[in-house]
Parts: structure tokens; sequence; C-alpha cells
């Protein structure tokens, strides 16, 4: 809207102008003139307000012009302009041209400057209020926006034979498009609509300034079944059509506005701009209707599974890490729920919350970005060529104590935040590589990176993997990845596609804590596994039992006759380490042998431990 009327203003003017310049003895000429002139002084005056709608944006204020102060204190001024420049038509007040076709002001231009001036006054004051909220490269160029607008019109009306006041709106509309050039990071280019990252700068704002506010979350529980039955691009166009329609769901189900954006890959959020709850919730009902009906995508009718739920600031969270915990449990169990529109407030969250006292933590260690990768050496006398770690993440809690979560990572439930923890260990882990392989290939040091089911199910986890490593300077053949015995058995088809293409990338796969739970021969054999990790209960149980022996012994001969390596996980005692030896296993690793340690004093020992011996 800024662009557009300065565009306009501009245009205007430049043909006013020429106009003045090359007079023209006909009916039509006058006429012309004002109309170029009128749209000259309302377009000029529309880019004041969309200067203060464009600050208000920016720091994501919002006020309802259907109430008096939304009113006049954004579209009276403009209102009466209007009304100024229909006056002018049959009476001149603000300026008329002479038979010759010269422009004349009149007493009534003093008006529009005063208008002018209350929208930059405003915006100025809106910059210093929250001075604190807004980054200093947008404070820089709006407040030169303004500066350079200022100046454009003083000169002008002290020399109103020198056009120079819209040369200078051009330009200072040309430093607040620089500030837009990167919308990539906030919009999520397959549906076209704001993303995950938007709609966390858009909450932190308000949490900062403390306003109470709603938001809407939309769950599409059959996104998953859907692309394996119409394929992953038709279910992306449904998914674009979902979003096409949520994008405009407030102003044309309940004339309130709202933005909505991709909250992950099946979630939307709505933050509805309105402090009545009523209306919040009454978007949830018209939503919930409309998720009832179907969709029609490319020729076909299509039904989607949804639910709906209301989440307020700050009766239902305090902090955005707090809001994520809630909302991965809620969608995690929203298809149980027989109500399409959730009732929050009627949830058991006690004992539920307490499992998600992890997830809470790991989101505000990571938001903080005070999380700290530590790296567990992977021990062996035989094999000296690849000196192997498991990169391990500690968070800190409230108190500024070390939590060792390694336990309280789920096989299947996963969560946001576990996901991007375990991307946040991958980066952290390939940059301590690139640093101690000091650019070499084919360099000694390799980490091992634990993923949940989550992450290896994205259709886009290899891209994400690939790039990560290229921003970090690292090789693919630097990284193992880790799975849960259980989370490889239950892996759909595409996280078993994107374990192939990742082996292709010679990053090598490693299944976790074997002999757990279910394990499926077939698919370790299938896949491009490269190692598996014996569950510590095999280990512990062959040294009290000569039958679990014979048993460990068998798996142990399993895995190395097809050619996979062994390794004993979490040793705790010298019994566990012999016995893990006298098995056979290729490999060991626990606290036993070895601490998780920083990554300065994880090089230092593991180069004397094999320097050494």
């Amino acid at each position: 809207m800024l662009f557009f009327a300065v565009l306009a203003s501009t245009l205007s003017e430049c043909i006013e102008s020429t106009l003045q310049i090359h007079p023209f003895d006909a009916p039509w000429y006058n006429p012309l003139e004002m109309v170029c002139g009128s749209v000259y002084f309302i377009a000029h005056l529309g880019s004041g307000i969309c200067y203060l709608l464009y600050i208000m944006s920016v720091l994501d204020i919002f006020f309802d012009i259907r109430t008096l102060k939304g009113f006049f204190g954004l579209y009276f001024g403009f209102m009466l302009g209007i009304l100024l420049v229909v006056i002018n038509w049959f009476h001149p007040i603000l300026f008329h041209y002479t038979k010759e076709g010269l422009y004349q002001r009149d007493n009534l231009i003093i008006m529009f400057y005063f208008i002018a001036f209350y929208y930059m006054g405003v915006g100025i004051l809106l910059v210093l209020k929250y001075d604190k909220l807004m980054r200093l490269k947008t404070k820089v160029i709006v407040l030169a926006y303004v500066g350079l607008s200022l100046f454009g019109v003083f000169f002008q009306y002290f020399n109103p034979k020198i056009l120079i006041e819209n040369f200078y709106s051009a330009i200072s509309v040309a430093l607040v498009f620089i500030t837009l050039q990167n919308p990539g990071e906030l919009v999520d280019e397959n549906l076209n609509i704001l993303n995950r990252k938007a709609f966390f700068e858009g909450i932190d704002l308000k949490i900062k300034r403390n306003i109470p506010y709603y938001t809407v979350f939309v769950s599409i529980d059959n996104v998953r079944a859907l692309s394996s039955e119409i394929g992953y691009s038709q279910a992306q166009a449904v998914l674009k059509k979902i979003a096409d329609y949520l994008k405009r769901a407030g102003r044309k189900e309940l004339r309130i506005t709202t933005y909505t954006y991709r909250y992950s890959d099946y979630v939307f959020a709505i933050m509805v701009h309105s402090d009545n709850v009523k209306n919040a919730k009454a978007l949830a009902e018209k939503l919930a209707q409309r998720t009832k009906k179907s969709f029609d995508v490319s020729g076909m009718t299509i039904k989607i599974d949804g639910h709906c739920f209301v989440m307020n600031y700050p009766d239902h969270y305090k902090s955005a890490a707090e809001l994520m915990a809630k909302v991965d449990m809620i969608t995690e169990e929203i298809e149980e729920l027989n109500d399409i529109v959730v009732d929050v407030d009627s949830l058991n969250h006690g004992e539920k919350m307490l499992l998600r006292d992890y997830d809470y933590m790991a989101r505000e260690n990571l938001d903080a970005k005070k999380a700290v990768v530590k790296f567990q050496p992977l021990m062996s006398k035989i094999y000296k060529i690849n000196y192997n770690a498991d990169a391990i993440c500690f968070l800190y809690d409230k108190d500024g104590k070390e939590i060792d979560v390694r336990s309280h990572i789920p096989d299947i439930g996963t969560t946001q935040t576990i996901m991007d923890t375990d991307e946040y260990v991958l980066r952290m882990a390939a940059r301590s590589l690139a640093f101690w392989n000091g650019g070499d290939k084919n360099g000694k040091y390799r980490a091992i990176v634990g993923m949940c089911q989550g992450e290896i199910s994205r259709n886009d986890f290899v891209r994400r993997v690939k790039r990560i490593l290229r921003e970090e300077k690292a090789e693919p053949s630097w990284i193992s990845l880790k799975l849960s015995e259980t989370c490889l058995t239950t892996m759909n088809t595409i996280a078993e596609r994107n374990i192939r293409m990742l082996g292709d990338l010679k990053v090598s796969i490693i299944v976790d804590r074997f002999g757990s739970g279910y394990g499926n021969l077939s698919r370790i054999i299938s896949l491009p596994i490269l190692q598996v990790n014996i569950s510590p209960e095999v280990i512990r149980n062959a040294i009290g039992s000569e039958q679990m022996y014979k048993l460990a012994q068998g798996i142990v001969n399993l895995f190395h006759d097809i050619s996979i390596f062994v390794c004993a996980s979490d040793i705790r005692s010298k019994e566990e380490k012999e016995m893990a030896e006298r098995l056979g296993c290729d490999f060991l690793i626990g606290d036993y042998l070895g601490e998780p340690m920083s990554d300065s004093s994880y090089v230092r020992f593991i180069d004397d431990y094999f320097e050494k011996g």
C-alpha cells in the first residue's frame, strides 16, 4: 500500500506538471489538471496513513477501526482529507488553477500538512515507545523515511516551484523496500503463507508488550494418510487450498482481522486481532464447520479430518516455549478426541505436562542459545581409523544446573521441540567436526547424532541435513545418524526413503538399543545400516546367565556375519566392559569408559587414548 500510494502521487504530480508546462486550449484541460491534483493530494496523504500502518505492522499493533478509537486514530484524518478534496472541486479551499493552467494554493491547504504531520508524529511516537522491540536496522530505515519525507515537505512548502517533495518520498519508500528484501525467511513458499518463524516473532512482540490475545489452532489430522493415498504433491495442493481459505476466514466469516501461519507440517495458527473471547471461539466454530465439508482439488473431492482449539495469552501460557509444549501435547493426542472444537481448559494437563518438562526446558534453552553439545567417545582398541563420538545435548534448568536428558528422549512421540533439538545437535556436531578436521575431507574425527521418528519422517529431511552440512562446511561421511530400534521398526515409507538417500550421500546409519523391543531384522538388512548398538540390558543379563550369554553371542555373530559392526552401549562398570569385549563387540560406549565432555576435552582425551594406548 505504501509503495502504491507513493507511485500514484508521483505519477499524478508528473502528469499535472506536464500539463502546466504544455497548456492546451481545450475544455478537458482544466478538469484533467484538477483530477491529477486531487489524486496527488489523496495519494500523498495516503502515503502518510500507509506509513503509519507499516509501523504498526512492524510492531504487530492492531486497531479495530469499527471502534471510535480505531477510526479516529487511523482513518478520520484520511477521510477528512478526502472530504476537503471533494469540497475543493466545487469551491476552491485547497488549490485551484488559472486559465493558463498554473497551480495556485488556497488558504486551507495547511490542513493537509497538519493531517500528514499527525500520521508521521504517531508513527515516530510508536517507534520511540516500543524502541526495544524493533531491530536497529528497522528503526534506522523507518526514521530515515520520516526524515527524508519531512525534508521534502518543508522544502516544497516554502519553495513550491521546486517539485522535490515526491522525489524524497520515492527515495524514502525505496529504503523501506530494503527492509522487506528477504520475505522468504517468514513465508512458507509451498503454501504461500506466513511460516512458523513469523508466528513466533509476532508472539514474542505481544508477550513483550504483555497484551492479551487469542490464537486459533487448526490441525489437519489425516495429512499423512492423504499423502499415501493421493501422493505428496496432491496432498500439498490440498493443504494450499486449506491455507487459502484460512487466510481469508476471519474477514469472510466474522469480518474480523486475522493473520494465518503454518505452525507445523499439518497445524495452522490463526492469530485473532481482537481481545474478545467470543470472536475467537466463534471463529473456531466456523472453522470446525468448514472442516466437516470437502475440498475440491484437481478434480478430486477431498474429505479432511481436523480439530480446532483456542489458546489465550496469558491464561494458557506465559512464554513461547510453554505455548509450544502445550500445542505439541494437544496435537499429539487430538485425533483421539471426539469434539472437533477442543476445549483446552477441560483437558487434564497435570501428569502429561510433567512429561513435557524436557520439551519445555529444551525450547527455552534453544531460544536462549544456551544448550550445550558434549561428546562421548566411542572406544575401541581394534579400530583406530575413525575417532567416533556420540553427540549429546545438555540443557540448563532455571537454577542453572546442567541436565543430562538422554533418558528423556522418546522413541516415537516426538514433538517439534525434540525435532528442533536434533537439528541443533547436528549443526553443533558438524561445526565441531569442521574445526577438528581442518578442511581435510578424509579427516579422522566423526560424530554420531541421534534422530527421532518425526525428524526422519519429514519430506524435506535430506535437504535439511545437506543444508546444515553445507553451511557448517562438514562432509556427510563424517556424520552417523542414530535411530532407535523402535524408530527403525515403525518408520513409514518417507523415512525409509530418506534413510536410503542418506546412505547414498555416505551418511552412516546406526541402530540404537537393539534388543530392547521388537527388532525388524529384514529392515536392518535391507537398509544401509553400518552399526547396531546392543541394548545394555542384553550385556547385563549375559553376565549372570549362561543362556543369555549364548543369546548375546548369537546376536553379535549374526551381525558380524552380515558385515555390520556391533557396539555395546551404556557401559557402566568393569564387568560390563569385560563382558562386551568377551562377546566380541567392535565398539564400547558408556560413562564408565568416558563421560560426555566438551569438544576440546574430547579431542585431548581421544587422541591420548589412541596414541598412548
